[in-house]
């Protein structure tokens, strides 16, 4: 049986093999946003807009996933990707997804963003999207983020912060208990700046403004059932978590607010 610290910073055995094993538990997160967001971009064109591009950046995308970050219009073809996550499996189908938007520089490995293998200096950019909550040892990740980062380089970070997602997890947490709070305990909005600063003199937060207006109840059944503790439910638990969503469905839908965005971090303390 998985836990809530199996998800959040803790069993990283559970989040290669099982959790990220493939892209199929995050495809079925991914899509609730991309089918009811009220977003004006979508959040890879939102993030890689904060960052300048050019055609020789060499680019490192950490905890990459399904390689969903490189669907976007604002980086340059010719960059150099170097995709990286903790399972062998997204690490090749973001390779593949890459090649397939046109990229034709891309280069993939396995590896723990604890322990980078890369030299120091190495990236223009480097991008750790929404995984920093899943490591053990935050700090060490973001030592190692900064230090194959070239002094001139940009980090960004996405995560979540309290309140994000709250309908879903209020649904999650009658049937199941409390979760969402070891996520941004771990590296969240309110959380993630003091550790980020440690390593870098200019850290800027910026919102994505986004909320979800879900008006298919399996949809969001689906997404609370993807993950902790919703992943090992049984049936009885899946029925009682079904009519908990169909319960917040107001004028047949359900309004789930967000709190997300990405921190643009530059200037690294230790050039």
């Amino acid at each position: 049986m998985t836990s809530r610290s199996d998800f959040a910073g803790g069993n990283q055995t559970y989040l290669r093999d099982v959790q990220y094993g493939d892209g199929a538990k995050l495809d079925v997160r991914t899509a609730l946003h991309q089918r009811f967001s009220s977003a004006m971009v979508a959040f890879p064109d939102f993030a890689a807009s904060l960052i300048d591009w050019t055609d020789d950046t060499r680019a490192l995308d950490c905890g990459t996933g399904t390689g969903r970050f490189w669907d976007n219009r604002y980086v340059h073809k010719a960059s150099s990707l170097t995709l990286t996550d903790l399972s062998p499996g997204m690490v090749q189908e973001a390779v593949s997804r890459a090649r397939r938007n046109g990229f034709e520089h891309v280069t993939g490995r396995e590896c723990d963003v604890q322990h980078l293998p890369y030299d120091d200096d190495s990236f223009d950019v480097v991008i750790a999207n929404h995984m920093l909550y899943h490591v053990p040892d935050p700090d060490r990740a973001v030592v190692e983020l900064a230090r194959v980062l070239r002094p001139e380089g940009t980090l960004v970070a996405a995560t979540n912060g309290y309140g994000h997602m709250g309908a879903m997890n209020d649904a999650i947490a009658e049937v199941f208990g409390s979760h969402a709070e070891a996520l941004y305990e771990v590296f969240g909005i309110d959380t993630g700046e003091a550790r980020l600063r440690e390593q870098f003199t200019r850290v800027a937060w910026h919102a994505y403004d986004n909320d979800l207006f879900v008006s298919d109840p399996q949809a969001a059944v689906a997404y609370g059932l993807s993950f902790p503790p919703g992943e090992t439910a049984t049936d009885a638990q899946a029925v009682e978590f079904a009519a908990a969503i169909r319960s917040r469905f107001v004028d047949g839908q359900m309004r789930i607010r967000t709190r997300t965005g990405a921190f643009v971090c530059q200037a690294k303390r230790h050039p």
